[in-house]
This record gives structure tokens, sequence and C-alpha cells, in this order.
């Protein structure tokens, strides 16, 4: 399963299982100089994607940073993004957080039942 995140979902908090990923899309414009760049990933989450997806025409045209996260290991885990230049302040422009519960992964038809 993969759960679906966007702007919205700032401040919320998500249940999820390892091994599911998170997909999270957020609005860019990279001729700004400002990125989207995980700031803090989580202790149960793991980076697996970062790419841009926009428009090529007109040049310096928006899209979305789409992030894509795995659960890997249970417990509470804060995804915490920040969109800011590379250069300059260390201030962000703006941040996107969730707070996540990466339960056990689910047990299979076959793990679940009893050897005869």
């Amino acid at each position: 399963m993969t759960i679906e995140l966007g702007p919205a979902d700032t401040g919320t908090s998500r249940s999820v299982r390892v091994g599911e990923l998170t997909t999270v899309r957020l609005p860019e414009s990279p001729t700004t100089g400002y990125r989207w760049e995980c700031d803090e990933p989580g202790a149960g989450l793991l980076l697996v994607e970062d790419r841009f997806e926009g428009a090529t025409t007109p040049r310096g045209s928006g899209g979305e940073r789409v992030l894509v996260f795995q659960a890997v290991s249970t417990g509470p885990a804060t995804l915490r993004l920040v969109n800011r230049r590379s250069w300059g302040s260390a201030d962000p422009g703006e941040e996107f957080s969730v707070q996540f519960d990466v339960q056990p992964p689910a047990l299979s038809a076959d793990e679940g039942s009893l050897p005869e």
C-alpha cells in the first residue's frame, strides 16, 4: 500500500506498516532557488526516491517535488521537510511535517495459520 500526502497533510499523523511506501508531493519552483529537502527523515523512515515533476515549457515553470519514503522499522517517526535555498539563510521558507506510527508488517495468510 502507498500513502499519498500533500500540502494539506502537514501537521497530521499517519499509521503505516514496515515495508509500506509514503509519497509526498509538494509544489516547487526550482528557478526561485527554493527546493524541498528532507530535514529529518525519522528513525523508521528511509528516503528511497527524490524527483521533480514539472512542465518543460515554458522554461522556469513550477511543478512538484516528489519524495518517496519507505517505513523500515517500528515505532514513532517524524518526517520533516523544509523548503529552502541551498545558499543564504538557514531559515526555511516553508515546512512540512507528519508524525508516523510505524507498525510491524502485516502477516500474510500463510504466516497467520498454524502448522499441520
